[in-house]
């Protein structure tokens, strides 16, 4: 087949192509690496002299460029068919749009993201811990050796004798007193793990933040007024705080952070289990022990540690008397809030 007749056959198929995929066949069949009229180029050097060379290049490249044209023509008369169709279709611009499903972030995600910026706006930074613990970050350098019966109080699953899933974010505390230098002030917000039944209020797999604040001169006035400061953001500025005095290991003095129940103002309700007060948090000051087994001097340096379950909290807070309801999935009660 001659150039002429290749140039009138790609022309007849070119007229007769009805969509933009017909005619980017047809361009690699006529134009593309492995076309036909690119293939009669490349065969131009092999001819025997130059005037042949010559006048082969003038006669495949005006068959080329005849080709483009119908190509291009064509093209742009499939797109003004195309908008000559969607200017027929009928559009009512006062029919009210679809409606799409918005999704919004989970309550306990919204809490976390709370508790963090509040924090953040004291000057804490948030720090993370393995969730497999060592023994000795979890219980031994925290005060607790193997045989102390504190650790008996925790539930701890254990993969190995000195390997387990931490049962608490304080593993953070040694760890990050050792990477550090006075004054810290970190803070963990992370999963701990313990060997409980699912109920109401207990479960396997839960959610706990963790503050520790070291530096010169830290008292248990500190404390308070943190603990002040917090639960009046959580719970309104009339909240009321007290402390109670509690055991672990891992502070001394240990105290108990109650709230009133901001439901019943202290009288006694079904939500507090009509003891007018939420045991909150539980708090001290860093055993010199602790902070000793961290490469700090407790008779230059104090601290504190605080710590909470937000989950609990927020069941506080919303008057939810489920914590299983927060994983279990259901639109209609995440909807809520």
């Amino acid at each position: 087949m001659n150039v002429e007749e290749i140039k009138k056959h790609a022309l007849s198929e070119i007229g007769e192509a009805d969509t933009p995929e017909r005619l980017e066949v047809l361009h690699l069949k006529y134009l593309g690496r492995k076309g036909q009229l690119t293939q009669l180029l490349a065969e131009i050097p092999e001819l025997p002299n130059f005037e042949d060379r010559k006048s082969a290049g003038i006669v495949i490249n005006t068959a080329k460029e005849g080709i483009e044209t119908a190509l291009r023509f064509k093209d742009q008369e499939l797109k003004n068919k195309e908008q000559e169709k969607l200017g027929k279709i009928k559009f009512d611009s006062t029919e009210p749009g679809k409606k799409f499903a918005v999704g919004s972030l989970h309550p306990l995600t919204q809490f976390r993201n709370f508790v963090r910026e509040t924090f953040e706006r004291l000057g804490f930074e948030e720090v993370y811990a393995p969730h497999i613990e060592t023994d000795d970050y979890n219980f031994g350098l925290l005060n607790m050796p193997p045989d102390h019966p504190a650790r008996d109080l925790w539930d701890t699953l254990y993969l190995t004798d000195r390997k387990l899933l931490r049962s608490h974010t304080s593993n953070i505390e040694v760890r990050e007193m050792r990477k550090r230098k006075p004054p810290i002030k970190v803070m963990s917000f992370d999963r701990c793990f313990r060997f409980e039944a699912l109920d109401p209020h207990h479960s396997h797999t839960f959610t706990q933040f963790d503050l520790l604040y070291i530096d010169k001169g830290v008292s248990i006035a500190h404390l308070k007024w943190l603990s002040d400061y917090f639960l009046k953001q959580v719970f309104g500025e009339e909240t009321r705080t007290r402390f109670r005095p509690k055991y672990y290991p891992f502070v001394e003095p240990g105290v108990g952070v109650d709230a009133l129940c901001p439901f019943c103002k202290g009288k006694g309700c079904r939500i507090c289990g009509y003891a007018g007060w939420f045991e909150i948090a539980g708090a001290g000051m860093v055993h010199p022990e602790v902070l000793k087994n961290g490469g700090i001097d407790p008779k230059i340096y104090s601290g504190l540690a605080w710590g909470f379950g937000p989950d609990r909290m927020l069941m506080i807070k919303l008057g939810i008397d489920d914590i299983r309801l927060f994983y279990e999935g259901d639109l209609r009660f995440l909807k809520q809030f």
